[in-house]
């Protein structure tokens, strides 16, 4: 072969070879480029959603789960807002009404404008639902999908097993945007006799519940917030309620009660004059109408009446259940000042509702704390890049709080003479 067929040769085939070189790096900067979208698309909507966020003991609260319970509770603050603002203007819209309503107000707008605070708060909810899950699981307790369905039907007020549902009255044509829960409205109207025969209440059916529940659904979309949340925080709310039954369970409704009346005072040195003066003789109650800064009682010659265990502060308790009947105290310190106790009577005695309410409470709040020193939940550090930032307060109802809230000065009650 000629010299000049042999150099037109191996110049083409190296112009081949650097064409494959190009193809083949071409491809690869696609591959790579398309891999770092669809890890991109993994990261934001599989991942970075998946990653734990708080983990004990085999339970998990993911990223999404932490997103949504925050954006629930920054619209049940925006809800709460729009309630505090109504009952403002129902009840007069007077300076102390809105003074009495103004701390939470002003607490609301800065937890919206700071989604951090919202932020914290869903954290320690989620940390205190996290121990409560692996409770009930060591528990045995469990919620089923169709008692969630049952709860938020009763939510809406819809009995499905016929139990009797409030009567309805004619729509008047108000509406608001809903409550915090799965309340579509009120149901505590009362038929009007005055009302023309042909209008009938309408009843509560199971379509017009699914019809309400729906519209319910397309609000929180709004929001961001999808159905699976509102079944989570159902499901949170009974089995909460079940431990709470499940832990309370061996309260008994007999305890020792003690029946004491006292007299309180300001200092150790009038407490020592009034227990001189009971030794002397002098009657309790009348010491007890002339002394006594426990207003709400000293008309009565002191008498607290009966209670049990957990209802009075530790100092006073102490000393009242250790005395015996128709003992005197020496002079007991508490954070209000100093007491002279009597004891009128102790014996175990049937609590009434309110006491032993307390009582299931008390239990209830020593077995949480008690559970919260046991467990250490592992908290991921980048739970803050989950904090929304919506739903927002529409602009019409923060000018709405701010011109509600804003300091006034005080005009003077004496004009200045010229």
């Amino acid at each position: 072969m000629p010299p000049k067929n042999r150099k037109y040769l191996a110049q083409k085939e190296k112009e081949e070879i650097q064409k494959k070189i190009i193809i083949i790096v071409t491809i690869s900067i696609l591959v790579v480029v398309f891999g770092l979208i669809i890890y991109g698309i993994l990261d934001r909507y599989v991942l970075t959603p998946n990653q734990a966020i708080i983990s004990l003991e085999g339970e998990t609260i993911k990223g999404d789960e932490f997103e949504q319970q925050a954006r629930w509770v920054r619209r049940s603050k925006i809800i709460e807002i729009d309630q505090i603002l109504l009952t403002i203007q129902q009840l007069g819209g007077t300076q102390e009404i809105v003074s009495y309503f103004k701390d939470q107000l002003l607490s609301d707008v800065n937890s919206l404008d700071q989604p951090l605070l919202v932020g914290q708060e869903v954290l320690q909810t989620l940390t205190q639902d996290i121990i409560l899950r692996v409770e009930a699981k060591k528990m045995g307790l469990d919620i089923s999908e169709e008692r969630i369905d049952q709860a938020i039907e009763e939510a809406f007020g819809y009995f499905a097993d016929g139990t009797p549902t409030p009567v309805v009255t004619p729509d008047t044509g108000s509406g608001d945007k809903g409550t915090a829960t799965p309340q579509p409205g009120s149901n505590d109207g009362h038929p009007d006799p005055t009302a023309t025969p042909l209008l009938k209440p309408t009843e509560y059916t199971e379509e017009l519940f699914n019809s309400n529940y729906q519209n319910f659904l397309d609000d929180i979309k709004n929001d961001g917030i999808a159905e699976k949340t509102v079944r989570d925080i159902v499901k949170m709310s009974l089995l909460q309620q079940d431990l709470f039954e499940a832990v309370t369970a061996d309260v008994e409704n007999v305890q020792e009660q003690v029946w004491i009346r006292h007299i309180l005072v300001a200092d150790e040195e009038t407490a020592q004059e009034v227990l001189q003066k009971l030794a002397d003789g002098e009657d309790f109650a009348n010491l007890a109408q002339e002394y006594s800064l426990d207003e709400s009682n000293k008309d009565k010659g002191g008498d607290l009446g009966w209670f049990s265990r957990g209802s009075m502060v530790e100092p006073f308790e102490e000393a009242a259940f250790a005395l015996k009947v128709g003992e005197i105290s020496d002079p007991v310190q508490t954070d209000y000042g100093w007491h002279i106790l009597e004891s009128l009577g102790k014996e175990d005695r049937p609590l009434d509702e309110n006491a032993y309410k307390q009582l299931q409470n008390k239990v209830w709040s020593d077995w949480l704390a008690e559970k919260n020193a046991e467990y250490e939940p592992k908290i991921n550090d980048n739970w803050i890049k989950f904090i929304p930032s919506e739903p927002v307060l529409s602009p019409d109802t923060l000018n709405i709080v701010q011109s509600l809230t804003i300091e006034r000065p005080t005009l003077p009650t004496d004009i200045p003479q010229e």
